[in-house]
């Protein structure tokens, strides 16, 4: 199973980039063409900059590619934030695939999956993967799956 939300993730990175390039043209006319000197307007624009960027931030939304097979699992990830966008991958092998957990924050709004994998010194935890850009639908699909693994692993182990 393979999914990719490209298409989202473009918008949300779309969203991302025009909301503050907005705050600031707004800033701009109200300076420059109304001659508004008061700072007051640039205040209130900081403030909401700030917000936004503290959201964003909060919800980690992610651009994903999720590949589940017999052999293994490959998860393909890179944060949608202008500013923190590092390119992350995790790749376990199917048989060394022991649980997943689905945590859910902020009213359901901020979802958080956890891979474990057994490592020759005990159950290791991978770090939280924002799932937040994806649709219910396709959150079921990545649990379906990793449910599916589990479930080989304990019928051939």
């Amino acid at each position: 199973m393979k999914l990719d939300n490209a298409k989202r993730a473009g918008v949300i990175k779309l969203i991302y980039m025009l909301i503050p390039l907005l705050v600031v043209a707004a800033v701009a006319v109200i300076y420059l063409v109304y001659d508004v000197k008061d700072l007051s307007s640039m205040v209130i624009a900081f403030v909401v900059l700030l917000f936004f960027f503290l959201v964003m931030a909060v919800f980690r939304l992610n651009y994903i590619i999720f590949y589940a097979a017999p052999d293994k699992i490959v998860v393909r990830y890179k944060a949608l934030t202008p500013f923190n966008s590092p390119s992350n991958s995790v790749q376990i092998k199917s048989n060394d695939f022991r649980k997943y957990e689905l945590k859910t924050r902020l009213g359901g709004l901020k979802k958080t999956l956890y891979l474990y994998l057994q490592s020759p010194s005990g159950l290791a935890k991978y770090p939280g993967i924002g799932l937040g850009a994806l649709k219910s639908g396709e959150i079921d699909k990545i649990t379906k799956a990793l449910d599916l693994i589990i479930a080989m692993n304990k019928k051939m182990g």
